[in-house]
């Protein structure tokens, strides 16, 4: 089974369920607070001099990202939370950092690791880069959040900010407007159509999914039981892929600032994993692909693909609703009966991480909320 789980996640050493030991900043974090423990935690040490992170900005109802350098490490929560929008300037950072600091540490998706690893190679440099790389499924472009806001009634002239995760987990997307502040819970708010339709072809070839070129990887907990991570406030899925990457989340742990305990690694395969190293076969090409393709990945395809030339007209907006909740779950339905009775591959594989990870749920995840093992659901 190890074999299998490497070829779908890439090289790892280990993998932890993990949370920041700073309750307010676990609770107002994406999922754990591992990403900002992690960065407070190498700068505090003097194990890098400098983070890069995204700082999200706010213009007339559109979200965006500017890539920032933090150097004091009780600024990072400051930018902690995911940020679902397309953010600017990273290489013009990036590469602003390399010339002045010896020691960076930087939050990235699969695209980002890449890029700094392909510049590091061109540079010849000697810089230390700690990669803490979060998995991403894609990144919404700047009108995925005006699309959002006129889904849920919500004027898009009285928004003064958006926070797309926080408040728990899996948390709520909170929007503060003239009159108030609203509360959408991120799941309702993704699946709106938002996490759907709106982000470019690149994200939708893109099979680094898991982020493997990084030194950590850190993702939402959606595999493992869910009524202990919500009564803690939220835990991180952690995959850590090179000794650098140990030797940081193992000091930060032995520090106080994270508390983890071991999982097994099929855990860290999500239904979205296997989406994305499925081949395409509309207008897709071979890109680090490793499962054939099955009727819902094709399915996916061309449910994006219309959902996508909606998405890109304000006055289809409304039609794109409609298809969202009708089209959409009608052929997902349909194509996962015929997945699943004509044994496929696609579905094969997906039955059997499943069962995996049901089979081997970890008794001790329990703990981390301090429930007793007769109150699981």
């Amino acid at each position: 089974m190890e074999g299998v789980v490497k070829l779908l996640l890439g090289e790892y050493l280990k993998i932890y369920t993990a949370y920041s030991r700073n309750r307010e900043a676990r609770f107002y974090s994406a999922s754990g607070g591992v990403a900002t423990a992690l960065l407070k935690y190498l700068l505090e040490g003097g194990h890098a001099e400098v983070a890069i992170v995204p700082k999200p900005n706010f213009r007339g109802s559109l979200v965006y990202g500017v890539w920032t350098i933090v150097k004091d490490p009780n600024e990072v929560s400051k930018y902690s939370g995911s940020l679902y929008a397309t953010t600017f300037g990273f290489s013009r950072v990036v590469d602003y950092a390399l010339s002045r600091f010896r020691r960076i540490a930087v939050t990235t998706l699969h695209c980002h690791t890449r890029a700094i690893k392909r510049l590091l190679q061109l540079r010849g440099s000697s810089r230390d880069v700690f990669i803490i790389g979060l998995y991403c499924n894609n990144a919404p472009s700047v009108w995925a959040t005006r699309y959002a806001l006129r889904y849920f009634g919500i004027r898009v002239g009285d928004v003064e900010w958006v926070k797309f995760r926080g408040c728990g987990w899996p948390g709520y997307t909170t929007i503060k407007t003239r009159r108030g502040v609203i509360r959408v819970p991120y799941p309702t708010f993704w699946g709106s159509g938002f996490g759907q339709y709106f982000y470019g072809v690149g994200c939708y070839l893109c099979s680094g999914q898991t982020n493997p070129l990084a030194d950590v990887s850190l993702a939402d907990p959606w595999t493992l039981p869910h009524e202990p991570i919500k009564r803690l406030g939220g835990a991180t899925l952690v995959v850590v892929r090179t000794r650098r990457g140990l030797e940081v989340f193992e000091g930060a742990v032995k520090a106080g600032c994270i508390e983890a305990i071991e999982v097994d690694p099929v855990y860290a395969v999500q239904d979205a994993t296997l989406l994305k190293l499925s081949r395409r076969v509309l207008g897709g090409r071979f890109n680090g692909y490793v499962l054939p393709p099955g009727f819902t990945t094709i399915a996916y395809e061309a449910l994006y693909h219309m959902g996508r030339f909606l998405a890109s007209r304000e006055s289809l907006w409304p039609l794109l609703r409609l298809y969202h909740r009708v089209a959409r779950p009608l052929a997902l339905r349909v194509a996962s009966v015929l997945d699943y009775r004509l044994r496929t591959t696609w579905a094969k594989v997906g039955t059997y991480v499943k069962l995996l990870q049901r089979a081997r749920v970890p008794r001790e995840v329990y703990s981390l909320a301090g429930l007793e093992v007769d109150e699981c659901p």
